[in-house]
């Protein structure tokens, strides 16, 4: 590029991260405002951004003429496609997606054991501080030799199979477009792909349903009242990827009516999720775990984030393709 690029980060970088950005754009102009907004952030220097990394929200076209990039912090931009700076189609959007593979992947894994080995009911136990006798009540689901289907499958479904494999489960995988963006160690490890069409089947087979597909128009309610009727009476729902992937109130249904055995739930349709959802009393019966959207979170997120960013501005120089890209047509 011919002129040193402005770069304008929300972000919380520290010094070596901010460095490595240095390092992949030297002579850049790097200007950082920890979790601004963009209205907190000089219109003057607004003005001149060339690549803005985002924290939460990206800036208008008015208030940056000159922007050509925008990375986000996160994975998800169901919120963020469509905002007006994206429209021309001339602004690039990319995402944070594979930064949580490893912390997510541990949470799937770890709420599929808590629900097979009966975790909710020995809480359950522990909070009454009664002693319970009733062996039946804990007696366990063991992952060798379960088939887990997980609804998506990108870097974190990829991790996720990866470690449910580890435990000798058979993975089932629905992904958008089978034989496509497949990777070289796919094939490898065994992992059986079906196509949108084929997610009855899917939901069928498996002990162990994870969603971590992204939310699009084509995946709203993907999971709704028909689909779960499909699923197994023991089996048990995992959603770590969108709430609104799933029909909240069909899945509540399912789990009331004790069509499927339990559900570990970290996202929904509503965030915060509302003191009267029934899923609360579902909880306190020992059906459901509910956590507030944290399967994301992990200590090595800015390292991450940072190699990532580093590695994108580098291409970005260089006119090399930048890994996330969004496909503004598929909206992930």
């Amino acid at each position: 590029m011919d002129q040193p690029l402005t770069i304008v980060s929300t972000g919380t970088f520290g010094e070596a991260s901010i460095a490595s950005f240095m390092a992949a754009a030297p002579n850049a102009r790097f200007y950082q405002f920890p979790r601004a907004q963009p209205n907190d952030i000089p219109a003057d220097i607004l003005a001149e951004a060339d690549v803005y990394y985002a924290y939460s929200d990206a800036p208008s076209r008015e208030a940056a003429p000159k922007l050509k990039w925008v990375q986000a912090n996160w994975a998800g931009v169901d919120t963020t496609v469509g905002a007006p700076l994206f429209a021309s189609g001339k602004v690039i959007l990319t995402t944070g997606a594979g930064i949580h593979a490893i912390n997510m992947g541990e949470y799937a894994l770890m709420m599929m054991l808590a629900l097979a080995h009966k975790l909710p009911q020995a809480f359950r136990m522990m909070q009454a501080s009664a002693w319970s006798d009733d062996r039946a009540a804990f007696m366990p689901m063991e992952l060798r030799g379960a088939t887990l289907g997980l609804v998506g499958y990108g870097w974190i479904g990829r991790e996720i199979a990866r470690l449910a494999q580890a435990f000798g489960m058979r993975v089932i995988a629905l992904r958008r477009s089978v034989g496509a963006e497949r990777q070289p160690s796919d094939e490898a490890d065994g992992v059986v792909f079906v196509s949108r069409d084929q997610l009855p089947a899917l939901l069928r087979q498996s002990d162990f349903v994870v969603v971590v597909a992204p939310l699009t128009p084509e995946t709203r309610h993907m999971l709704d009242a028909g689909a779960l009727a499909h699923m197994k009476p023991g089996a048990f729902f995992v959603n770590i990827g969108r709430g609104a992937v799933v029909d909240e109130q069909a899945l509540i249904a399912a789990l009331w009516e004790r069509r499927i055995a339990g559900a570990a739930l970290d996202v929904f349709e509503q965030e915060p999720l509302p003191g009267d959802s029934p899923l609360w009393g579902l909880a306190a019966e020992g059906r459901v775990i509910l956590t507030p959207h944290i399967a994301g979170q992990t200590p090595h997120y800015e390292a991450r984030a940072a190699a990532l960013f580093a590695e994108n501005l580098r291409r970005f120089i260089n006119g090399q393709p930048l890994i996330n890209r969004v496909d503004f047509q598929r909206g992930y």
